[in-house]
């Protein structure tokens, strides 16, 4: 039967998709690697990969396998935690995409720690790939993204609203404007969020889906840093309506609908599926949901 390191390091070939990466991803080397997919395929007498020039490609016995190691190796995890915490406090590991980390996840904590003070909450804060790259190893019980997950793997759910703004500083043409139209972005400098957060993949979704090209002059993840480079009239921005209200009331910067574009979206409650929900878990949901009644 095969062993748990044998599972964990299948599960990071299936992933990554190349014996030298999920190698180099585990810090253990390739032969290692390869040695251990071929025990697994002779235990098993059955190809668990296709063995292409650039890639391996997963077959249909290895999408069998890949499921119930997910699951294996998720049991193992949260047994793991659950003895390691039977004389404390409930255990949880929270993840938060930077917006929410930055604008809401504070008082989110406290108000989980004042209706159930035996949680022991842990919170990770990173974007959105980042994020969904601890819950699928299982290095997350649940979180909250401003991104959306495509992951089969990740339930998700909507459970916050929310909308991003154009701004501009205060020297900018598009100050003294009430709106602007999608086509006046058009080669516009920007400054970005970094590659992998949830509010640059929307928003370079709709610029790509309206066909508007536009420079991306600055990437960070600081919302702040942001801000301070569009007030210095360095480029445009976009960011979550969370992350704005005093420097908009200051006049620092202005915010500036795109007519006939929606800039809605909701921050999503994620969990992988094949984690076990516990009671900390559905804690955390009832305190997300209070606050989505509280907007």
């Amino acid at each position: 039967m095969a062993t748990l390191k044998q599972l964990k390091i299948f599960i990071a070939v299936a992933e990554y998709g190349k014996m030298n990466e999920a190698a180099r991803r585990l810090y253990i080397s390739q032969p290692t690697v390869s040695q251990i997919i071929s025990d697994l395929e002779a235990e098993y007498q059955t190809k668990l990969f296709e063995r292409l020039p650039r890639e391996l490609r997963i077959t249909a016995a290895g999408q069998i396998l890949l499921s119930n190691a997910r699951e294996m190796v998720s049991i193992h995890e949260h047994l793991e935690q659950s003895m390691k915490n039977i004389n404390s406090h409930r255990p949880l590991r929270i993840g938060a995409t930077l917006t929410i980390g930055n604008t809401m996840m504070g008082g989110l904590i406290r108000k989980l720690s004042d209706q159930y003070p035996d949680i022991d909450a842990t919170v990770f804060v990173e974007n959105t790939r980042i994020i969904e790259h601890r819950l699928i190893h299982n290095e997350l019980d649940v979180a909250l993204v401003e991104g959306i997950i495509l992951r089969e793997t990740i339930v998700t759910m909507p459970v916050l609203e929310d909308s991003m703004c154009l701004i501009c500083g205060p020297g900018h043409p598009f100050a003294s404007r009430a709106s602007v139209t999608i086509g006046e972005l058009q080669n516009q400098n920007f400054i970005m969020r970094e590659k992998g957060s949830g509010t640059r993949a929307i928003f370079e979704n709709i610029m790509l889906t309206n066909h508007i090209p536009f420079f991306t002059k600055w990437e960070c993840s600081s919302g702040t840093a942001i801000i301070d480079a569009v007030r210095h009239d360095l480029g445009l921005g976009v960011l979550s309506r969370r992350c704005i209200p005093q420097a908009v009331a200051r006049k620092e910067i202005f915010a500036v609908p795109v007519e006939g574009v929606s800039m809605k979206r909701y921050f999503y409650l994620c969990r992988n599926q094949s984690h076990p929900v516990n009671t900390q878990i559905k804690d955390f949901e009832k305190v997300v949901e209070e606050s989505r009644e509280d907007q």
